[in-house]
């Protein structure tokens, strides 16, 4: 129900004069402080006048928009389950492919791993075998030296001695490489063979579940304040009625 011009007028002048006489008191004693009650007072039956006036309207209005969200529901609710049965399909076989690709991708990654360390293993082998072989062509170019008379046996010994850590030094620089070789094994990565639909747009959804709410750090706490008030208004006490919470009271009219 729209208001005629007049009416919108009145109402208009009413709070104009409401306005005025809110903004212009000042309370200073008994008879102002009476004097601004009457005004909250007129001021609420004003806004009981308007009420009268205008909520049958809204309520026309609100009848109205609710008859057109049912008609709208009554078509677009089953529509939705069509959408999330279809939905919920399509999303359970994208995660098993995904669950496929990533078993896939750890098996090969797995094999990859093992044969890198097979090769590395293989190749430490070889170099450790190349160092024994080495110190051993060496004790023999020492003895031979030895027995020609052109070193003594102090400086064999000495000899024999570096030719040993050399060998020992070549062992654990081939068990380094060893290491290395294994770890730096290039993954790869394996894609769930999920096609692309046109006006679909790929998404992860990320959840979260509560598995203990007494670690929860303080920044994800909010307090509970309907309980607080509602906790506040039982005691009607001022003080620290809650620890943490101090309860006052302010006077209304």
């Amino acid at each position: 129900m729209e208001l005629a011009t007049r009416e919108v007028k009145e109402i208009e002048t009413g709070l104009a004069l409401l306005r005025t006489r809110a903004e212009s008191i000042v309370v200073r004693d008994a008879d102002s402080y009476a004097a601004a009650c009457q005004i909250a007072l007129d001021g609420r039956a004003y806004i009981k006048k308007v009420g009268f006036e205008l909520d049958p309207g809204i309520q026309s209005a609100k009848d109205h928009m609710d008859l057109l969200r049912n008609q709208k529901a009554k078509f677009v609710d089953p529509a939705k389950q069509i959408v999330e049965v279809a939905a919920q399909k399509a999303e359970s076989w994208k995660a098993e492919e995904r669950r496929k690709a990533e078993a896939e991708q750890e098996r090969v990654n797995a094999e990859r791993r093992r044969e890198a360390a097979r090769l590395a293993d293989e190749e430490r082998r070889k170099a450790d075998a190349a160092a024994a072989e080495q110190k051993k062509i060496r004790d023999a170019q020492i003895e031979e030296a030895r027995k020609a008379g052109e070193i003594g046996k102090r400086e064999a010994a000495r000899l024999a001695k570096q030719a040993e850590e050399d060998r020992l030094a070549a062992q654990e620089l081939a068990r380094k490489q060893e290491l290395v070789a294994a770890s730096s094994v290039q993954e790869v990565k394996i894609a769930p063979s999920v096609p692309k639909v046109a006006g679909i747009k790929a998404r992860v959804n990320w959840k979260f579940r509560i598995v203990d709410a007494s670690k929860l750090p303080r920044q994800f706490l909010i307090p509970d304040e309907v309980a607080i008030g509602q906790h506040v208004r039982s005691v009607k006490q001022a003080g620290e009625v809650i620890p943490g919470v101090e309860a006052y009271s302010e006077d209304g009219i």
